[in-house]
């Protein structure tokens, strides 16, 4: 089984995909669409939607994981993000995908062993699971941060078909 985690982001959206493998997830592909800051919001949504549908259709994942929204102190960027991961949603429902949903802290916690864990920390830990190189992205890192966490999972809350 494939699972695609991605981490949201409206100047940069992270991607990762494991292969389910008991007892360790294998590492498969990862990165980052940059959709670029002078686009407008539309823009940047249609970027994001053209080269996650390339990788879903490129790979065809069976599963997506996408980071709970979280508080956030701007209003507009969580507007912002909202979008995006509308846009995400979507896109797993429309490639027949299960979806689900898991918070920071419990993707953190389960990947680090401690929930408020930093993002190097979880970089650092998903190099080593994973079996990687070490990685320039932190949403990349994320991303596969939340599929390494569902692959791991076993009664993952799922959100949406």
């Amino acid at each position: 089984m494939l699972i695609m985690g991605v981490d949201p982001g409206t100047v940069a959206t992270g991607y990762g995909i494991v292969r389910k493998n008991n007892p360790s997830p294998l590492f498969v592909a990862g990165g980052v669409i940059r959709p670029g800051t002078k686009k407008v919001q539309a823009e940047k949504l249609l970027s994001i939607h053209a080269g996650l549908d390339k990788i879903i259709r490129e790979f065809q994942p069976s599963v997506m994981v996408v980071e709970s929204l979280f508080h956030a102190v701007n209003s507009q960027s969580l507007i912002k993000l909202g979008q995006v991961r509308g846009v995400i949603l979507l896109l797993g429902a429309l490639h027949g995908m299960d979806v689900f949903e898991y918070s920071p802290l419990e993707i953190k916690r389960g990947i680090t062993g401690y929930g408020h864990a930093d993002k190097s920390q979880v970089m650092f830990m998903i190099q080593k699971i994973l079996h990687v190189p070490p990685l320039k992205s932190f949403d990349q890192a994320d991303a596969l941060a939340m599929a390494t966490y569902h692959a791991h999972s076993r009664l993952p809350q799922k959100v949406a078909k």
